[in-house]
């Protein structure tokens, strides 16, 4: 018989308090079914990974069940315990029954119960458990930067270091729609000043390779391997290799066009924000007539309701060009029409009063409309009291939000990444991979998922970054996952239903043998593939069958 030995944590007073540690080592070993118990007040310490150590080696255990905490905290950490134990660290199951069953069921003795039928399944299912071997493979430390706005730079000199390239790749010049800005928010800071400073510092980076007037024509391989294919001004091509790829590439500024009640396109003077930071960059504010502005409106959350979503950064950037209105213009008179106001941030708070202590009006209303009256541009406006009134003015700014670049849908196709239902690349997990996506060695970000200010954009940069510089390191090799799925070449009758439901790329069909194939670097261990495969071929490897069904059989008793 396989010998298995079982251990018993205590985890303190949080397991011991809320379950009869020692009713559940009398009946399992009435069982008959395990080679010893053994009981310790915390496995995971230092202590407690010794006694672990030198317990198996005494008693020859040849697999072992650990019932403890969460697999989450701890799985990796009695894994390297056994393989100190000289034992495959699979040849093991850890049963959670902290969190499971002593916080979650406060009758002492029906958690005991479930703790019981909980640490029975591992042991049925361990004795199925085969030795499976970690594989390795050699990487590429370098990184793709796919797109050289101030994200793209910021990523870019977050991972250049010694012994590792970075690719910089722009379709234009460096420094993205930043080139357009006069000002930054909330610091009313030049930007041409800060990204000058920033295009500098790449230039002097001599691990840093920039592509300008370049783009991206493929991108193909996987987490420590990717080839990338650019095509240069000169329609060159050329080709990078990279253990990863950042994309920053970006957003565009919505253009309300066919949203005629806003005069956009039909009146002289009306201008979206992005159009207005033009003059602002050439520092020349005149209406059509070469004449200054002596009333300026600006309209917020213009297109909100088409877009679907607010872009966070709208309302502020309003009022930055509201106060460099105000300071180039003497006696101009600024007024913001505005429905909602979003300041997602303390600072952006205290921007917006510092605002309107220079005299710049904040006006709420429920509905708005740009008319011409003779030479005359006004404003028609409808309070929230639904008063109504009108206003005539020399320039209207749009401030419109943020919608995906056009080339978001070619690299979601190129990588394999989803987009989200406003066509923004999807990270993949909101809180917990918040920078990343199902294509592992493929990062996002700044607007690329979503609309973000600079400040956010350039954190979002070191987060990626940060990513890559701890799972590629220059000279060391890339682990990949053990617990992957395999298809029996036998069994596979070649529908391609595991290869549509694959979200990693995983799966091909070998049209040569009209079977599944698994490319074991690219499969995250989901097993959704064996779970759909109609005929039983795709299969997991530790979750088989067999394995899962002995663990049932305890569970459901």
């Amino acid at each position: 018989m396989v010998k298995i030995g079982l251990y018993l944590c205590e985890c303190g007073p949080n397991i011991a308090e809320a379950i009869n540690l020692d009713k559940i080592a009398e009946q399992i070993k009435k069982d008959n079914k395990v080679a010893g118990i053994e009981q310790h007040k915390l496995l995971c310490s230092e202590d407690g990974k010794k006694f672990l150590v030198e317990s198996i080696k005494k008693n020859e255990f040849e697999r072992i069940v650990i019932a403890a905490c969460s697999p989450k905290q701890h799985e990796t950490t009695f894994m390297e315990v056994m393989s100190s134990s000289d034992l495959n660290p699979y040849m093991f199951q850890l049963v959670n029954i902290r969190e499971q069953c002593a916080w979650m069921t406060p009758d002492k003795e029906a958690a005991t119960s479930k703790a019981l039928r909980s640490i029975r399944a591992a042991i049925n299912r361990v004795r199925h458990h085969d030795a499976l071997q970690q594989k390795e493979i050699d990487c590429n430390p370098d990184v793709i930067v796919v797109g050289g706005g101030i994200t793209g730079i910021e990523a870019a000199l977050r991972t250049a270091q010694k012994n590792r390239k970075v690719y910089l790749i722009e379709e234009q010049k460096l420094g993205g729609r930043l080139r357009e800005y006069g000002l930054l928010f909330p610091t009313m800071q030049p930007a041409q000043e800060f990204l000058n400073k920033k295009i500098t510092e790449v230039k002097n980076t001599g691990q840093i390779r920039v592509f300008e007037n370049s783009k991206v024509k493929e991108i193909l391989g996987f987490f420590g391997n990717f080839v990338a294919t650019i095509e240069n001004k000169d329609r060159e091509e050329i080709e990078v290799n990279a253990g990863s790829v950042i994309l920053a590439i970006g957003a565009n500024p919505f253009i309300p066009t066919g949203l005629a009640k806003y005069g956009y396109g039909t009146f002289d003077d009306v201008y979206t924000a992005a159009e207005f930071e033009k003059m602002t960059s050439s520092n020349n504010i005149t209406t059509k007539s070469g004449n200054p502005p002596k009333s300026v409106a600006i309209i917020h959350c213009v297109g909100r309701k088409r877009l679907g979503y607010c872009s966070k950064v709208c309302c502020t950037n309003s009022m930055k060009i509201a106060r460099y209105i105000k300071e180039k213009l003497n006696g101009v008179k600024v007024i913001q029409f505005y429905k909602n106001l979003c300041l997602p941030d303390k600072k952006y708070d205290e921007f917006y009063k510092k605002t309107k202590e220079k005299g710049i009006e904040f006006l709420r209303f429920s509905d708005i409309e740009v008319t011409k009256e003779a030479n005359q541009m006004m404003l028609k406006y409808k309070q929230e009291n639904d008063n109504e009134d009108a206003l005539p003015v020399d320039m209207v700014v749009l401030s419109t939000g943020l919608i995906p670049n056009p080339k978001t849908e070619d690299f979601a196709q190129m990588l394999n990444i989803p987009v989200d239902e406003y066509g923004f690349f999807k990270e993949e997990h909101m809180k917990l991979g918040p920078i990343s996506t199902i294509t592992e060695g493929v990062f996002i970000a700044g607007c690329a998922q979503g609309p973000h200010s600079i400040n956010d954009s350039m954190v979002q940069a070191g987060a990626a970054a940060g990513k890559i510089l701890s799972s590629l390191v220059p000279g060391r090799r890339l682990q990949l996952e053990t617990k992957t799925s395999y298809v029996s070449e036998t069994m596979c009758i070649g529908c391609g239903v595991c290869v549509d439901i694959c979200a990693y790329g995983a799966l091909t069909i070998d049209e040569s043998k009209r079977i599944s194939v698994v490319n074991e670097v690219l499969c995250r261990g989901c097993g959704n593939c064996a779970s759909a495969c109609p005929s039983g071929a795709a299969r997991h490897r530790h979750f088989t069958t067999k394995q899962i069904t002995q663990e049932m059989i305890e569970i459901l008793k």
